[in-house]
């Protein structure tokens, strides 16, 4: 099996190979990782490669199957997401998957189905697709895509194959990316570092939207925690109470800044952000209290993974955070 476009993970990789060598494949298998780590392309490299015609070389990519496979057109690859904020599947659509899964397949050896859970899937959806999965179908595999699997079922988990992606090395990330979109070699290194080699964050950051968005709310209150009030924080965070993926990328950026502060505070050079000025303005805070802040942001990263709420969340962030610069 070979992944084409689909950097670092050679652990995961590696499974998949094994799995798929000795047609042995499982019937679910949960892909987890960060916004950006390559779920949705993995997801639809496995479902390429379980249609596709040479299976000494799959996904080859040239055969009429990989052909409609990356059109979106093969008919035995169901890819289905949920809408809205959350983006996640609701109980009429898993019941209508349900329905679907016992048809056989209509070219492939099996069916597969792409499952993009969102971020918050209501648990009687949950208990749909759970006795989906206790029972599956003959000939049917399911991809499962989420943030972490830790917003599913006990249950779920333990009838799925749990593979986490990460970001690849920043050294392949910046050459990917800087071949794909024409940078030079310092400006992708430069970008791979401030994205910490999350590939789809780089491409976001080229072309603007959500990461610039992201980017300019944690420079601002970084800026404002050094200021004489909290209502500042409160009101630079405004945008994160109804939108928990921005809220996440914030404290990424944030996390950033704040790990420069510490490498400019220790007397160190090697920055990987590009808000110098900010993280400079927080490096004369005692040690302590700079290593804080960066537990802090992922405290808070791992609340807002758990459907925390929002607006108790970013209130007491932004309280903390102004603690932190006392």
């Amino acid at each position: 099996m070979d992944f084409p476009d689909f950097l670092g993970n050679e652990e995961v990789k590696a499974t998949l190979r094994k799995a798929f060598s000795s047609g042995r494949f499982p019937h679910a298998i949960l892909l987890q990782g960060e916004p950006g780590s390559g779920k949705r392309t993995l997801a639809k490299l496995i479902a390429k490669a379980l249609v596709c015609r040479d299976k000494e070389h799959s996904p080859c990519g040239i055969c009429p199957s990989c052909i409609r496979a990356d059109a979106g057109s093969h008919p035995d690859i169901r890819i289905e997401e949920g809408s809205g904020v959350t983006r996640s599947l609701s109980v009429d659509t898993v019941r209508a998957i349900t329905a679907d899964a016992f048809r056989m397949p209509e070219e492939a050896d099996v069916s597969v189905y792409l499952l993009f859970l969102g971020s918050r899937t209501l648990e009687a959806a949950q208990n749909k697709l759970l006795k989906l999965l206790e029972e599956p179908p003959p000939n049917v595999l399911f991809l499962l895509v989420c943030e972490t699997a830790d917003q599913l079922l006990p249950t779920i988990r333990s009838r799925t194959q749990i593979l986490s992606l990460r970001p690849p090395s920043l050294e392949q990330a910046a050459r990917y990316v800087g071949e794909k979109e024409g940078l030079e070699r310092e400006q992708a290194e430069a970008l791979a570092a401030l994205c910490a080699g999350n590939i789809g964050r780089m491409l976001e950051e080229i072309s603007g939207g959500e990461a610039a968005a992201a980017y300019s709310l944690a420079v601002k209150l970084a800026a404002a925690m050094t200021g004489p009030s909290e209502h500042a924080l409160l009101e630079i965070s405004a945008p994160m109470l109804k939108d928990r993926k921005l809220a996440r990328e914030v404290l990424s950026r944030l996390e950033m800044i704040f790990r420069d502060a510490c490498v400019m505070r220790f007397g160190g050079q090697a920055l990987l952000g590009s808000a110098e000025k900010e993280a400079g303005a927080l490096c004369s805070l005692p040690k302590k209290q700079l290593i804080s802040l960066t537990d802090l942001t992922e405290e808070y990263k791992e609340k807002i993974d758990r459907n925390a709420n929002m607006t108790l969340l970013v209130t007491t962030f932004c309280a903390r955070l102004k603690e932190a610069a006392k």
